[in-house]
């Protein structure tokens, strides 16, 4: 009986996930299973629903709820320069190569990717990055920092660009000083590092053909870990197709690429999740 139970109600919960694709446009069928029945209980629970039938005919009367279930399933867990490894050695290792190769080639473009941005703080982060690191000749390049994400909410407070004290506690002095200006009682992102970040909407899972091509610098951190392979593979697959070549892909703390990519990839730093399309 048991196994008769787990069985209806992993096929309750398939359904369920093919009607959000279907009616909502939000794809989380292969999602992996454990992180989107977590989620999907906090919505169960603030609907009334107790199964994921009621959830289900419950959302033919309420469409907006749609929009609830990809805030409550999609991760906005987010800081500035979260995986600071990541952005260190973005910095010595990325950075030199890639505007050396730019300036060798009479180039003064420099188009990045964040692709899953959340409330912006990753996107800014590279914004920073690069004043940081061009200093003087900042004025000399073009530089597009493309964000994008599938929470609407998330997105308008990234262009919002507004910060609690506490999610600025962690910077260092200089960098609020150089890149953050009070606002009330908290922080705006500058406007020359706004201006470097343009925000949109796009679902990685469920969209080809990629949105943006011959990029020089993707971050797509901390997605992969909740997917499921096939679904890890789609997205790399689009990502890969994304960059420039040379381009690098920065991948979470966690996250390797998957067997078909990895053979296209150069690993630049094995601990940063640094990788080299050649």
């Amino acid at each position: 009986m048991g196994n008769n139970g787990s069985d209806n109600n992993g096929k309750a919960l398939g359904l369920l996930l093919e009607k959000v694709y279907q009616d909502g446009g939000y794809d989380f069928r292969d999602y992996k299973r454990g992180t989107v029945t977590r989620r999907l209980q906090r919505r169960l629970y603030a609907t009334g629903a107790t199964t994921y039938e009621e959830y289900a005919h419950f959302l033919e009367n309420h469409p907006e709820e749609y929009q609830n279930i990809a805030e409550d399933l999609t991760i906005k867990v987010s800081s500035f320069f979260r995986s600071r490894n990541s952005f260190q050695q973005v910095a010595r290792l990325v950075l030199p190569r890639l505007v050396a190769h730019k300036i060798k080639r009479g180039e003064r473009n420099l188009r990045f990717w964040s692709a899953a941005c959340a409330r912006g703080e990753e996107p800014y982060s590279m914004a920073m990055l690069l004043a940081d690191f061009l200093g003087n000749q900042l004025a000399e390049f073009e530089i597009s920092i493309y964000a994008s994400d599938i929470n609407r909410q998330a997105l308008a407070e990234a262009e919002a660009a507004v910060y609690s004290p506490k999610e600025v506690e962690s910077l260092p002095p200089p960098t609020l000083a150089n890149h953050f200006s009070r606002n009330g009682e908290g922080y705006m992102v500058s406007s020359n590092i706004r201006q470097m970040v343009s925000f949109s909407y796009f679902d990685l899972v469920s969209t080809n053909p990629p949105p943006f091509t011959t990029l020089d610098c993707i971050f797509c951190c901390n997605i992969l870990i909740y997917l499921q392979r096939q679904l890890q593979e789609k997205v790399l697959s689009l990502v890969y197709d994304s960059l420039a070549t040379p381009g690098y892909l920065v991948l979470g703390e966690v996250e390797t690429p998957t067997d078909s990519l990895r053979h296209r990839l150069e690993c630049v730093n094995a601990k940063a999740k640094i990788y080299k399309k050649v």
